[in-house]
């Protein structure tokens, strides 16, 4: 079977980040780097590997592909109409890039138009895996930590979609709030509370056995006979969501993400991802980690770039 394989990609990969993030190239240049780079993350979404032909074009409803027909019937109806959506914003832009009737430059506008694009295929990644794990307070807080070392705009794309699916699911709502946090400010987040208030006081409020199982969950094995408890949600200390988040978003600790520094893009987290990784290389879930070395493929560091 062909399917996707990380280490068939990473030359091109990494040369594509190379001509599209790290050298001073035309807006032109940029945005066909920017539709081939596009194309490989979309054959990782739909699982299809190098043997294939595929097309940005293709991705459609009634493909005549029959490696994209299959992907998308996999990836079922509201993904599938996402990824199209996302398509038909990049692929435009893209053919004119590649062709030579296009004479003039392309605007930085447009360029950024294609590269917010890229980061909603990357979100669509995790969007997938969150989606078919079925998010909830009782998922490991290892893939939790180390999906937090992604660019927060990712996170925010990711848990902003998924609230949107499930406005009843606590995680997705705590992790959306905090990457309100990180992606714009506190004010931003106390807002969007307030404008979402009547739905988060509406969910359902773990019961004692929730929390005693969550907090079990979240209960680490530190050295022989030594245990310690990381939870994110204090539960005990309130009866609802909207005043956890509230108090949660005025906690000074917020202000600062889980890996204690702020950054805004892989290259200011990449330091910190290669060191955290070989922690939990054993114990993540195969998927998740085959994601998230997937989406470091090809990053360099800040200092890499000075």
């Amino acid at each position: 079977m062909d399917t996707f394989n990380n280490s068939e990609y990473k030359l091109l990969i990494s040369s594509l980040l190379n001509d599209t993030q790290y050298i001073k190239i035309s807006n032109m240049g940029k945005i066909a780097g920017l539709r081939k780079h596009a194309e490989v993350l979309v054959r990782k979404i739909l699982n299809i590997g190098n043997n294939q032909k595929i097309m940005l074009g293709q991705i459609k409803n009634n493909s005549d592909n029959s490696a994209v027909k299959k992907g998308l019937n996999e990836l079922g109806d509201d993904l599938s109409n996402e990824l199209i959506k996302i398509i038909k914003i990049i692929n435009p832009l893209g053919i004119d890039g590649t062709h030579t009737q296009h004479t003039a430059d392309f605007s930085k506008q447009e360029v950024d138009s294609i590269e917010d694009a890229i980061l909603d295929l990357y979100a669509l990644l995790f969007i997938k895996y969150f989606t078919n794990i079925e998010i909830s307070i009782y998922v490991e807080p290892q893939t939790l930590h180390i999906f937090s070392l992604l660019p927060p705009i990712i996170r925010y794309k990711t848990w902003n979609y998924l609230f949107n699916k499930d406005q009843n699911n606590i995680q997705v709502v705590n992790k959306l709030c905090l990457s309100i946090i990180k992606v714009f400010d506190k004010n931003i987040a106390y807002k969007w509370l307030e404008d979402n208030s009547k739905i988060i006081k509406a969910i359902p409020y773990p019961n004692a056995d929730d929390i005693k199982k969550y907090k079990s969950i979240n209960t680490f094995e530190i050295m022989p006979g030594l245990y310690r408890m990381s939870v994110s949600l204090d539960f005990d200390s309130y009866n609802n969501m909207y005043d956890l988040l509230y108090d949660k978003i005025n906690d000074t600790r917020t202000s600062i993400n889980e890996a204690g520094k702020m950054y805004k893009n892989f290259e200011e987290a990449i330091d910190y991802y290669n060191r955290v990784i070989i922690e939990y290389r054993n114990i993540l879930d195969k998927d998740f980690l085959d994601l998230m070395e997937f989406v470091y493929i090809g990053r360099k560091s800040v200092e890499e770039l000075k």
